[in-house]
């Protein structure tokens, strides 16, 4: 359920794209110096989102070097300052790699994600000594989420509260008492869509997989494309999720990295939303029926 929350780089000047790359190359930083080179390669971009958010949030002036690194050995490039902001992310970044890998691994992936689970369990269990707060709470939120998606949960609302609580106290174990109600709302709404979205991309292969899928479990079906059926309601989900992360982030007043955060948060998620729902196009012969058979 990672990698949904990116910025559209159709839309974003160089300068911008430059300025996300660097807080990218920031956390990359903070796991070499904690963990060394190879949980580099796991850092997501949802949690870049956060290390952008966050120093928004907290009026951070980022301090841009310019260094070379193993990705790039020739040609120096602009590197913000590693900070405590971007240590704690990065840790938290190798725990929510782990539990995701748990999880897939759960949903019968293949071996390449069963070795990865595997080899990162002393990266979770040094990323635990160091923050043990944060571990034990994404624990809490998956257990609850698997309890659900066992029972078959037909509610969707139900759950997707677990991941969506979890990426809002995420907000407040990193931001502490500068977490304030905006802050952890917009959080909350953002994991509850990244929930939904990961949700509808991956319908198809849950359904021929057998694996859990809240869409599935509400309304029933059987087949990929009778969702077209229920289209209107997904939409209406949606939307308003992405509605509520926007009164979220306009309520928090924010001045810096605002080009990077208006990216992700006004077009970037949106077009992945369309993106995703676009998959399930309407069939109109079944849409009537369906229709028929509601008012009959």
């Amino acid at each position: 359920m990672f990698g949904y929350v990116n910025i559209n780089k159709d839309t974003i000047d160089d300068g911008q794209r430059g300025l996300w790359q660097s807080f990218m190359c920031q956390l990359c930083f903070s796991t070499k110096t904690q963990f060394g080179n190879l949980p580099r390669a796991f850092i997501s971009n949802d949690v870049n989102f956060f290390n952008v958010l966050f120093h928004s949030v907290t009026q951070t002036d980022v301090q841009i070097n310019q260094c070379r690194c193993a990705s790039h050995p020739v040609k120096k490039r602009s590197v913000i300052q590693p900070d405590e902001m971007s240590d704690k992310l990065a840790v938290a970044n190798v725990l929510l790699t782990y539990y995701k890998l748990y999880d897939d691994v759960l949903d019968g992936s293949g071996v390449k994600k069963r070795a990865a689970y595997r080899m990162f369990g002393k990266y979770r269990n040094a990323a635990c000594a160091r923050w043990n707060e944060m571990d034990a709470m994404l624990a809490q939120r998956y257990g609850e989420l698997r309890a659900l998606e066992q029972a078959n949960c037909g509610n969707i609302d139900q759950v997707c509260h677990p991941f969506a609580q979890l990426s809002g106290q995420f907000a407040q174990l990193v931001l502490g008492e500068r977490a304030t109600t905006p802050v952890t709302d917009l959080c909350y709404n953002l994991g509850k869509w990244i929930y939904l979205a990961d949700a509808l991309e991956d319908l198809p292969k849950d359904l021929k997989r057998h694996n859990y899928n809240p869409f599935v479990a509400s309304f029933g079906i059987t087949k990929a494309r009778q969702l077209a059926q229920h289209i209107s309601e997904v939409q209406f989900e949606m939307y308003a999720v992405l509605n509520r992360i926007a009164m979220c982030y306009n309520d928090l007043n924010l001045t810096k990295y605002t080009c990077l955060l208006n990216n992700v948060l006004f077009e970037s998620i949106r077009n992945k939303t369309a993106q995703v729902l676009k998959q399930y196009k309407i069939d109109k012969t079944a849409a009537t029926a369906h229709n028929d058979a509601q008012r009959g």
